[in-house]
């Protein structure tokens, strides 16, 4: 099912990410939490490969892993509920904004 724009009728519109861009903060935001206990796991493995070096490297990418799986997963979770329940959209040819 396309949508269109009730001010001009063009089938050129978009889905506003509104939810997805919350979701996707928050998300990020409790991964940066989570990401604490991934750099202490990340530096823990990296000590027992190669102490020093794979410490540190193992607690970046403890860190960044968990920041990211955090933001990717509130994201989605944002993508599905801008599709399904708010449903607001722009016109790219006109700039109208509009509920389905």
């Amino acid at each position: 099912m396309s949508t269109s724009c009730p001010n001009c009728g063009s089938e050129n519109v978009r889905l506003k990410p509104i939810a997805t861009r919350a979701c996707g903060g928050i998300g990020a935001v409790t991964g940066g939490i989570a990401a604490a206990k991934g750099g202490a796991t990340g530096a823990a493995i990296g000590t027992a490969i190669c102490p020093g070096v794979g410490t540190a490297i193992g607690g970046i990418t403890g860190i960044v892993a968990g920041f990211f799986t955090g933001a990717l997963s509130g994201a989605a979770v944002g993508r599905a509920i801008d599709r399904k329940i708010v449903q607001s959209f722009h016109c790219n040819q006109c700039g109208n904004d509009f509920a389905a």
